[in-house]
């Protein structure tokens, strides 16, 4: 049940980057291109590798970015497009860096979800049981951007974060822990 509610939340964010992609292209005649303030925050994104503040105040890190074996059940392999990190209940999420909100939906199962384009990066905050922000909206660094969704029957509340580079070749997914400040 879980893995059908990951794979239907990774189509969903695949299909709406995909037609930021599509509709930029439109707007730039075939192209993927950047206005002049979105290429000043691309690069002022990639300047931040390493530094970008933690998507909660306080976490540890319980699920790293890429394909693992599952912990329990043999032969099965997860594909994690970001990291996740366990907090306690009640903690908001915070944007990682300034930016645009392009998208907020909700995927049964899979809770509230926040898309926001940094310039050519785009950061995607997943797990969310409310939000507080909307599509369109500048947000800041750090500004709290939703409550997070606690399980109620793991008593478990995680942060689920990615990181997208668009450029005019694709798409690639991004290691967050590389991005994040190492504490």
């Amino acid at each position: 049940k879980q893995e059908k509610e990951r794979t239907k939340l990774n189509k969903e964010i695949q299909r709406i980057i995909a037609a930021e992609i599509a509709a930029a292209k439109k707007d730039n005649a075939g192209t993927f291109a950047l206005t002049p303030e979105a290429a000043a925050l691309s690069a002022s994104f990639e300047n931040n590798k390493g530094k970008l503040p933690w998507p909660v105040e306080r976490g540890v890190i319980t699920g790293s970015f890429g394909k693992h074996n599952h912990p329990v059940l043999p032969g099965i392999v997860i594909e994690n497009n970001g990291i996740d990190i366990t907090t306690s209940k009640g903690s908001t999420v915070r944007s990682v860096f300034e930016g645009t909100v392009t998208s907020v939906f909700t995927i049964p199962g899979a809770g509230k979800n926040i898309i926001i384009s940094h310039g050519a990066y785009r950061t995607v905050y997943t797990n969310l049981e409310e939000v507080f922000v909307t599509t369109g909206e500048k947000v800041s660094t750090k500004q709290g951007l939703g409550m997070l969704h606690t399980d109620d029957d793991e008593k478990k509340t995680i942060a689920h974060l990615e990181i997208w580079k668009i450029s005019g070749t694709g798409t690639t997914k991004q290691d967050p822990a590389l991005w994040i400040y190492k504490q």
